[in-house]
């Protein structure tokens, strides 16, 4: 029972809520948000994706939302925060994949919109019919059905986050954006505002500080967003898997179902056992949309919006890859194994590189070793492979110079690579589209409206529209 909700937890506790680029306000105009939902011009739909192709294989879709409210009874909110989790049954594979934000699509009966704007015109125009308006919105637009769907908002966010004594989070790229000098000041006053950085390394996060490095967009974008709510992601997963939380099954289940809407119940969960036992951080794939690939820059015909219009035949292509299992010799590669130490004499580098590593489809290990401190890093490759030698990513992964790589090969090995990081890892750590942060400074200006605060509450999100 210990690791039985392992994978049900990836999901239900990953869902970042983001900020708002239109206003969530907290009492919108009902008029206008009903007024919109209006069928829109023939002319301005297109056509829908062709269905994910599932391979006769059992899979199981979870969609992850988080929304930009803290009222729930009066206001849905934007769900700028869109993950879906991808469950074959059959083989054991799990992906994750984040929708941005402004992604444009046509929501059915509705019409063109971003999809974080999907949810809330469903539920205005009737409560309860958010979700399938959603639902049916990824049918259409992406060709992915989803079977069941998890929602927490800002404050719910957080406390999930709390409930597990926080997370420890490996960042790669430093962050900087404003934050609350404090819960209670006017957040419309930009006195209440300062400047904050959470430099690479690795930081344990409250649920506040975690909601913030997710929402951030000072220093970075939109897309890059959906790489870091995947950061948190892994953290909280890997933190249930190092420390046992869930022994206490019934409370921490009663928790979820106070702090999470979800339609997910516990037999489907237990469903899930099978995947959950054999189920690591390492063995779990994450996708997001890149700019220039999946999407491109555009503007809606409506108003001029900043939007995100796809690529339609290379989104295809990524939805296909996120549900189907890997090919069967990707299966049958036997994954190699890296040990990190840390010798940059900067603290958390370590972890942050195997993190890096990880996602790149390595097993990584962190060892307490003492070592000199050195300017370069260095690799020793153990397996002495001519040819298709994994050392090439491994290098290419951390900026690590070739000629820094020693083969020493050993049939007993306890490790296929060892890397010490070197001080220049720090200035090489972000791979990113991130913005270096400035140093803060008392002449740094405090901008009328932070990015962290909440919009004006007197607009509602622009209408459907083509």
């Amino acid at each position: 029972m210990k690791r039985l909700m392992l994978l049900f937890s990836l999901g239900l506790l990953a869902v970042m809520p983001l900020a708002a680029q239109e206003a969530t306000p907290d009492a919108p105009p009902v008029a206008t948000a009903e007024a919109a939902l209006t069928a829109p011009e023939t002319g301005d739909v297109p056509p829908p994706m062709p269905v994910v192709d599932e391979g006769g294989y059992d899979i199981i879709n979870i969609l992850l939302l988080g929304a930009t409210t803290n009222s729930t009874s009066n206001n849905p909110g934007l769900t700028d925060s869109i993950l879906i989790v991808s469950i074959n049954r059959d083989t054991g594979g799990v992906s994750v994949v984040s929708i941005p934000r402004d992604y444009w699509v046509y929501a059915p009966d509705v019409g063109m919109s971003k999809i974080n704007q999907v949810y809330y015109f469903g539920e205005r125009a009737a409560a309860g019919t958010g979700i399938d308006l959603l639902k049916r919105t990824i049918l259409y637009n992406l060709g992915l059905t989803i079977d069941f769907y998890a929602r927490v908002n800002f404050d719910t966010f957080a406390e999930l986050i709390n409930t597990f004594g926080g997370v420890e989070l490996t960042v790669d790229c430093a962050i900087q954006d404003w934050v609350l000098r404090s819960p209670e000041l006017d957040r419309s006053d930009p006195d209440s505002w300062e400047l904050t950085t959470l430099n690479a390394g690795r930081h344990t996060v409250r649920g506040d500080q975690a909601l913030w490095y997710v929402r951030s967009r000072r220093t970075s974008s939109d897309l890059d967003r959906g790489r870091r709510q995947q950061d948190v992601m892994r953290a909280l997963y890997r933190k249930i898997q190092q420390e046992g939380l869930l022994e206490n099954f019934p409370l921490l289940w009663q928790q979820l179902n106070r702090l999470v809407v979800t339609d997910v119940t516990l037999p489907d969960a237990l469903n899930l056992l099978p995947v959950a036992l054999n189920t690591s951080t390492a063995d779990v794939r994450y996708f997001v949309f890149q700019l220039q690939r999946e999407v491109n820059n555009g503007y809606s015909d409506d108003e001029g919006r900043f939007i995100l219009i796809p690529v339609r035949e290379v989104v295809a292509e990524l939805m296909q890859n996120v549900v189907l299992p890997p090919t069967a010799s990707q299966i049958r590669r036997i994954i190699p194994t890296v040990a990190i130490v840390n010798a940059s004499g900067v603290r958390g580098m370590d972890y942050v590189a195997a993190d890096r590593l990880e996602l790149e489809g390595f097993r990584t290990v962190v060892l307490d070793e003492e070592a000199p401190r050195r300017g370069e890093s260095e690799v020793i490759d153990y397996t002495g492979l001519d040819k298709s030698n994994p050392v090439t990513a491994i290098v290419d992964v951390l900026s690590i110079p070739e000629d820094t790589v020693q083969t020493q090969p050993d049939p007993q090995r306890t490790y296929d690579y060892k890397v010490y990081l070197g001080s220049q890892y720090q200035f090489r750590s972000c791979t990113r589209p991130v913005i270096p942060p400035r140093p803060v400074s008392q002449d740094t200006p405090t901008p009328a409206a932070p990015a962290d605060a909440p919009p004006a509450a007197t607009e509602a999100p622009a209408a459907p529209g083509g």
